[in-house]
């Protein structure tokens, strides 16, 4: 009998913390709730799940050692206006 081997694909390696860390979702949400959206509208807007935005929102806190929308805020304007 052959055993079957689980492969994995490899990702490529993203910080686990900052701004780097982030997921093009997490970026998504962030910018939208940066210029002044709720949960609820962010939703719709991307069309997906208040809960969906809720895990999104919670992620970036977490990932960016935040712990306020304005904080969130304040990291997106400090990052979007350096990448420009």
């Amino acid at each position: 009998m052959q055993t079957l081997k689980a492969t994995r694909r490899a990702r490529p390696s993203r910080s686990r913390s900052g701004w780097n860390s982030l997921t093009p979702a997490e970026l998504q949400v962030a910018r939208l709730v940066a210029i002044g959206l709720s949960n609820r509208a962010v939703a719709e807007e991307l069309r997906v799940s208040p809960h969906t935005v809720n895990t999104h929102v919670r992620n970036a806190f977490l990932k960016l050692d935040v712990s306020s929308r304005v904080q969130l805020t304040r990291y997106v304007l400090l990052h979007e206006s350096g990448a420009r």
